[in-house]
């Protein structure tokens, strides 16, 4: 499948970004240890050039599609609008950056997100192709499993990404 690299992949050929690495240092009970290494991550332009095809798939265009016909109040997507009308519309006014594009074991694939002018948050949208005309359409949409320490860590991180409205979405 063309174009289809999971961008964790692609951000960790520096080593820097390890979402999968625990943080140093003493964890208490009440919070778990971030997973989120600190401090900003470099990138290199050919790198940087890897990444930004995750924003020509079609998966992640119907995302920025849906995110814009639902604040204009068109109709027929009464399931996919159901999922949006959870969050507050000012994230979908927002671009967003994409951290990662997975398969999805069930079928179709998990983008986890993060919405540029509303960064409290990291979203996993699932967009499902149903029938045999492959519709997209979006299964999922709710609030990953970062901490907040872990969602402040993304922002400082990747700051170069998040601060890109020219590649966003």
């Amino acid at each position: 499948m063309r174009g289809y690299i999971p961008i964790i992949a692609i951000l960790a050929l520096t080593t820097q970004f390890g979402f999968g690495r625990q943080a140093a240092g003493p964890t208490t009970s009440n919070s778990p240890a971030p997973t989120i290494p600190s401090g900003e991550a470099t990138f290199t332009p050919e790198q940087l050039k890897q990444y930004y095809l995750v924003y020509t798939n079609p998966d992640v265009r119907y995302l920025r599609k849906l995110f814009d016909e639902y604040l204009h109040g068109e109709t027929g997507k009464d399931d996919e609008f159901n999922l949006l009308r959870e969050w507050s519309s000012d994230y979908y006014r927002s671009k967003f950056v994409v951290l990662s594009r997975d398969r999805n074991t069930f079928g179709g694939t998990l983008i986890t997100l993060i919405f540029q002018d509303r960064p409290d948050k990291i979203f996993v949208a699932w967009v499902y192709p149903e029938g045999s005309a492959r519709k997209l359409t979006l299964r999922k949409l709710d609030p990953s499993k970062f901490n907040d320490e872990d969602v402040k860590r993304v922002r400082t991180r990747y700051r170069k990404v998040l601060e890109d409205k020219e590649h966003a979405m």
